[in-house]
């Protein structure tokens, strides 16, 4: 019963009557504490009596399904109302009044309150604080993935190690990186070093639109997005449920790859996955540039060592033969390539050699073939595009099975005159640029004079037969060559033909 305006408790109400433990361990502390205080004075100076009366008088009037967490709350937001002063004995008193005042204006003639609930406190410091520490838990693991991935300078270790943190952090299932294409038309997906490349063209499905956008994607429910690709989770059984999709950006705000995260473990991302994601494709486009520019510094060791290595060769007094199979096997080093031949231009026979293992291939050099056309005008052929290039004759390809798709082909020089020709193909990464043509070059400048001097090419100069030529009548017919190491159409067969 609700005693009006008067106090919910009775008059009679002792708070000095309390159980014998109370007063015991009020004695203990006492004692401890050095001070005579005894219970019902700590009580009553700290007006302990009208807080709980207000605790009680407001669980009355609110009506909470949980008492407890009610009334935590709600000293929750009082002690955050204090705006950190300290504890006032008045406090309790001003809050009590508060409440019988509302109270009052909710009882009928009766002093009885018809049942009105209100709003329950759903501000609580502890829940605030709760977030807060949350927060921090997270910001410290970016911190540490942050730090693990800037220690990755290997791209393909700095993949990984983005890929581990973004499922850590965000409790995904799975993640990946694509990286741009050096032409932006093409998203590289990272999986190993050396594996099998797949690409998706930009501007195309989820990943090639946020790489054409910019904007991060967020899909609650991939199967209902039309941009989603279920042919995959068919294939292998796997169910994309839900993704994060984000642009990778560099310093300079050009988005050089796409951050993949899919099927979060506890329901779909939400605005704070999304704001982490962000700091962590931040994280991301650092290291990969990082990742890049010492990748960088170690192909241009390799080909500085590959050089020196060369360059000690042609210093040995080895015979022709092996400088060449020693340039062709090394070469390829200088500029990242996957395979490399070397021609020798016979001005008596108008045509160029070449030579692989028991292998002769002789082509005329008024055929439209590029290794020819570079020996005839000294100038240097660069195909980013082999199959786009009407130069370059496929059949090669489907004879060996091999598929050829980048192609730098230089001239060896020597006293202003085309000694040979030097062929590379297909670079492991991108198309042959501006700075492997010079790099080739600069090597080629010291490379021509020594084979202008050789027998061999003066041999050839003269129209002599020799061991690569094989104009001398000692020569076997051979059984059909596989060409693999050539990009050029073979004539050994057509040379056997005319021999015999």
């Amino acid at each position: 019963r609700w005693h009006g305006r008067g106090s919910c408790f009775s008059e009679d109400t002792c708070w000095c009557a309390l159980p014998h433990q109370v007063l015991l361990l009020d004695t203990m502390a006492s004692s401890e504490a050095g001070s005579p205080e005894d219970a019902s004075d700590y009580l009553s100076r700290m007006n302990f009596k009208n807080m709980v009366e207000w605790l009680t008088a407001e669980a009355i009037l609110n009506r909470p399904d949980d008492p407890m967490v009610f009334c935590r709350n709600l000293l929750d937001l009082k002690i955050d109302s204090r705006g950190g002063l300290p504890y006032a004995s008045e406090q309790p008193t001003e809050y009590l009044k508060s409440c019988y005042s509302e109270a009052s204006n909710l009882a009928d003639e009766h002093g009885r309150i018809h049942g009105k609930v209100l709003a329950p406190v759903t501000t609580s410091a502890n829940q605030q604080m709760g977030a807060v520490e949350k927060r921090l838990a997270v910001m410290e693991r970016l911190i540490g993935a942050s730090r693990s991935i800037a220690d990755s300078l290997d791209p393909y270790d700095a993949t990984n190690t983005i890929v581990k943190e973004s499922c850590s952090i965000l409790n995904a299932d799975r993640a990946s990186i694509f990286t741009m294409s050096n032409d932006k038309s093409n998203l590289i997906l990272m999986i190993a070093e050396g594996a099998k490349n797949i690409t998706v063209p930009v501007g195309v499905g989820i990943a090639g639109g946020v790489a054409a956008s910019g904007d991060m994607v967020n899909i609650p429910d991939c199967y209902e997005d039309s941009r989603f690709d279920p042919s995959y989770d068919k294939k292998t059984g796997y169910k994309t449920s839900n993704m994060l999709c984000a642009p990778i950006q560099d310093s300079s705000g050009d988005t050089v790859g796409v951050l993949q995260i899919i099927n979060k473990k506890e329901g779909p991302f939400e605005a704070e996955d999304e704001e982490i994601c962000r700091i962590l494709t931040s994280q991301a486009g650092i290291a990969l540039k990082n990742a890049r520019s010492f990748r960088a510094q170690m192909l241009v060791q390799k080909k500085l060592r590959s050089v020196t290595d060369l360059v000690r060769a042609m210093q040995a007094d080895m015979g022709i033969n092996s400088l060449i199979f020693t340039m062709t096997s090394k070469a390829p080093a200088i500029v990242d390539a996957d395979r490399c031949t070397i021609f020798l231009v016979d001005e008596k026979a108008n045509a160029i050699w070449s030579q692989q293992g028991e292998i002769n291939l002789r082509i005329d050099l008024d055929k439209p073939a590029i290794a020819c056309t570079v020996a005839k005008t000294g100038t240097t052929i660069n195909i980013p595009d082999a199959y786009a290039d009407d130069r370059f004759n496929q059949e090669v390809d489907r004879k060996s099975g091999y598929h050829t798709k980048t192609i730098l082909c230089l001239p060896i020089k020597a006293k202003h005159k085309t000694v040979g020709v030097i062929q590379l193909i297909n670079k492991n990464d991108g198309v042959f640029g501006e700075d492997d043509e010079e790099m080739m070059t600069t090597f080629l400048d010291l490379v021509g004079p020594i084979l202008m001097e050789s027998n061999l090419v003066a041999n050839t100069q003269k129209g002599e037969g020799n061991e690569l030529t094989g104009t001398s009548g000692g020569r076997q017919t051979a059984k059909k060559p596989q060409l693999e190491g050539f990009a050029e159409d073979g004539e050994e067969e057509e040379e056997e033909e005319e021999d015999e």
